[in-house]
């Protein structure tokens, strides 16, 4: 099913971007063709292609639909970016394949990166939804000092230093609701400081150990949404 993606509904029409109507544009789509648009919030708009709007297009919706939700917890991944834009753009792209729900960019005291390009990422994350069958677009949220951070649910921190409280992935999430919301956070190269993994344990975090390997912070992003799409 080809989907396209949109966040402009007026009453009984989808109006597509500009980026939208070039894939339309591509496959020359016109009046009466039958589309599939999602909304990124959970529904499937059938529409009927009804006319090429200056740089956008307007679709007629004929039904909407709300198929149940492929699983039931929410995943929020905490991460600092690294140094090259690319592999945090890949993670980003698998991860929302494998169930992320949200993204919160963290800068640490070891952080290689200040800034990161929300608008380029949050195409790649319509992309990936669009490419994955995903209903549910992920929220992208801007760089954010570490000691500002706030959480929801059941909260993982997995740094590489010793640490006797340490649990793996699979017993600290063992006897979670499946309707549960985790919050992940990776650290970046240099991983977290001796002050954060304190300061984030004294906020509830629970101390986790991603195998027997050192993993990049890119893998370790993608292996966290794995591995809680597999347990779940």
């Amino acid at each position: 099913m080809q989907l396209f993606y949109t966040n402009t509904i007026n009453g009984n029409t989808a109006i597509l971007s500009e980026e939208e109507t070039r894939h339309c544009k591509v496959l020359r789509k016109g009046p009466g063709d039958r589309m599939h648009v999602l909304d990124g919030k959970g529904h499937i708009y059938q529409c009927a292609f009804l006319k090429y709007s200056g740089k956008g297009s307007e679709l007629a919706i004929e039904q909407v639909l709300s198929p149940e939700p492929k699983r039931h917890y929410r995943l929020h991944l905490y991460i600092a970016p690294t140094k090259q834009n690319e592999r945090m753009e890949w993670m980003l792209e698998k991860a929302i394949e494998a169930g992320l729900d949200e993204i919160t960019f963290i800068d640490c005291a070891h952080s290689e990166k200040s800034r990161i390009n929300i608008e380029r990422l949050h195409k790649i994350a319509v992309s990936a939804m669009k490419q994955s069958g995903n209903l549910h677009l992920p929220l992208i949220h801007p760089l954010t000092p570490i000691h500002e951070l706030t959480f929801n649910g059941n909260v993982l921190i997995a740094h590489c230093r010793a640490d006797s409280e340490k649990m793996n992935l699979k017993d600290a999430v063992k006897g979670c609701s499946a309707s549960d919301r985790f919050s992940v956070l990776i650290g970046p190269e240099g991983d977290f400081s001796d002050d954060e993994v304190q300061m984030l344990k004294a906020k509830g975090a629970i101390p986790i150990a991603l195998g027997n390997s050192r993993l990049r912070t890119e893998t370790a992003g993608l292996y966290c949404a794995i591995a809680l799409n597999a347990l779940h």
